[in-house]
């Protein structure tokens, strides 16, 4: 009998670092994190990747997003390889990653305050 498992994921907080004002929304971080992916991993591995953005707050500079656990290291490299989107210069710095979205909205309420 073979039994299924679900997939296990992981939420990565990052810090959206940038210099002035910026005029950017959740879809335009989506598609900066997906053409890192694509760049620099090819089609095979974007196709595990299982990506979602959870939560953007431009106010607070945070972002949450999920992905499934084996591709978290590319997930975090693909965020760290971002420097511009949409002509602004900008750094998706990861803070911190989890299994549970509880323990990242956690962290995300302390850095907030």
């Amino acid at each position: 009998m073979n039994i299924i498992r679900n997939e296990r994921n992981r939420y990565i907080l990052f810090k959206i670092i940038h210099n002035g004002i910026l005029s950017i929304d959740h879809s335009d971080i989506l598609k900066s994190i997906w053409k890192s992916i694509w760049r620099f991993f090819g089609m095979k591995e974007a196709n595990k990747i299982g990506l979602w953005v959870i939560e953007i707050d431009m106010e607070n500079e945070f972002g949450i997003i999920r992905c499934a656990h084996q591709t978290k290291e590319f997930v975090i490299t693909a965020l760290s390889l971002i420097t511009e989107i949409n002509g602004f210069k900008i750094i998706l710095s990861p803070v911190k990653t989890s299994g549970t979205i509880k323990s990242i909205k956690n962290e995300y309420f302390i850095r907030k305050s």
